[in-house]
């Protein structure tokens, strides 16, 4: 299928999901959103598909945000409406049973970040840059950027929200929004290696891992907990779970099949 924002690649169990706005830095407006959605949508329903990846065509930057001539002109309920559709991508990152590794290089602001945030991994270079700097526009943070208190703390919530002032790599490893950071020329090895662990793991465990921390984040603790065992019985059911138990107790490495839920 050809988009017009991103580029997309089958690389053997991997599905490598490029944005693709390089003259805007790889702005997010509606088409890029649907894209988005539609690609890991594609990429979650492909049995051969483990891992997708996502990185971008800019030399500059992951994501700089949305793009201001895509909202500039919005009224009323138009505003609700894009806030909504913001929602609906980032959601479908948040909840697909793939697991989703994001690379970032560059400028990574406003919906970008909450963009990187909806994926499972941030690998990040040391020249990245993170911030919503939309407040000095005069324009709040809204939709997934309600991630950001459980991954930084409601204090680091507050300076990125309040001052849009930008984090720099080793600031957001440090505050744990992001996983790691590695000098530029080291980026695509680092995220080569996490991309290539998990798409050796069985996919049914993963998804079912994904939906568990999922719960863990969005219902009370009790709840969260009764997910977890309840969804655990159906992962029991899998062929990949029994070779990991009968590998375990043979004392040798699992040969997963590799079969989707």
């Amino acid at each position: 299928m050809e988009r017009k924002t991103i580029r997309c690649a089958k690389e053997g169990r991997v599905y490598r999901l490029t944005l693709n706005r390089p003259e805007v830095l790889n702005a997010l407006n509606g088409v890029m959103l649907r894209e988005i959605a539609e690609a890991v949508t594609e990429a979650a329903e492909d049995p051969d598909t483990t891992v997708v990846l996502v990185d971008s065509a800019s030399d500059r930057a992951f994501s700089a945000g949305i793009d201001v001539a895509y909202v500039k002109d919005l009224v009323g309920f138009e505003v609700r409406h894009i806030g909504r559709e913001l929602h609906r991508t980032f959601l479908t990152l948040r909840t697909t049973e793939i697991p989703i590794v994001c690379a970032i290089d560059g400028l990574c602001l406003g919906a970008g970040l909450e963009l990187a945030i909806s994926c499972d991994f941030m690998i990040a270079s040391d020249r990245s840059k993170f911030g919503l700097p939309n407040i000095d526009r005069g324009i709040p943070a809204i939709v997934e950027a309600a991630l950001l208190p459980l991954a930084v703390g409601i204090q680091g919530a507050r300076e990125m929200a309040y001052t849009g002032k930008f984090w720099d790599a080793e600031k957001a490893e440090r505050r744990g929004l992001i996983q790691t950071f590695v000098p530029a020329d080291e980026l695509a090895d680092e995220v080569d290696d996490l991309v290539g662990r998990l798409s050796q793991k069985p996919p049914a465990a993963l998804a079912t891992q994904k939906e568990i921390i999922h719960k863990w984040i969005t219902t009370d603790v009790e709840a969260a907990i009764d997910f977890s065992i309840n969804t655990a019985v159906l992962n029991w059911l899998t062929e990949d779970q029994k070779e990991g138990m009968a590998s375990f107790i043979e004392k040798r490495e699992p040969d997963f099949m590799g079969e989707k839920r």
